[in-house]
Parts: C-alpha cells; sequence; structure tokens
C-alpha cells in the first residue's frame, strides 16, 4: 500500500483500483458491499462524510495487454 510519509489530516484525492475475476452477479453484490462500507447510512443528510465515486469497467473493454497485466496483478496477489 502506497500512502504519504507523513499525514497533515488534509484530505486529498485519491484513486484506489481493484482488479477482480468474476461474474456480473459477484460484481453486483461486491459493488453493493462496497458503496455500504463508504455510506453505511444511505438515507443521511447532506454529503457522506467521505466524497468517493465508484466506477466499474467491464475487462473486455480494456487492451489486450491491459488485460494481461490485471489479470498478473491478480494472480501475483493470491500467489
Amino acid at each position: 500500500m502506497t500512502t504519504p510519509d507523513t499525514d497533515d489530516g488534509q484530505a486529498q484525492l485519491w484513486r484506489i483500483t481493484i482488479p477482480v475475476i468474476a461474474s456480473a452477479s459477484e460484481v453486483d453484490a461486491l459493488t453493493d458491499r462496497l458503496i455500504e462500507t463508504l455510506c453505511p447510512d444511505s438515507v443521511h443528510r447532506g454529503p457522506c462524510p467521505i466524497s468517493w465515486a465508484l466506477h466499474v469497467t467491464d475487462g473486455n473493454s480494456l487492451s489486450k495487454a491491459e488485460q494481461r497485466r490485471l489479470r498478473e496483478e491478480i494472480a501475483d496477489t493470491n500467489g
């Protein structure tokens, strides 16, 4: 995990990327859980305490080289 050497408490933009190999229904369930983690109170007033956006990309829309790279990352992570 990459984090700055010091944390000054100021919010800054981050990008978290999680490539997965899963069925469409598994991705739906996973994204639902991520949303619940980021915003556990879906009926709260005002913005979420942590501002966020979620993007899901079908791997078939990626170049073959990018698909290969992500599959290698997954293999490395999972041993």
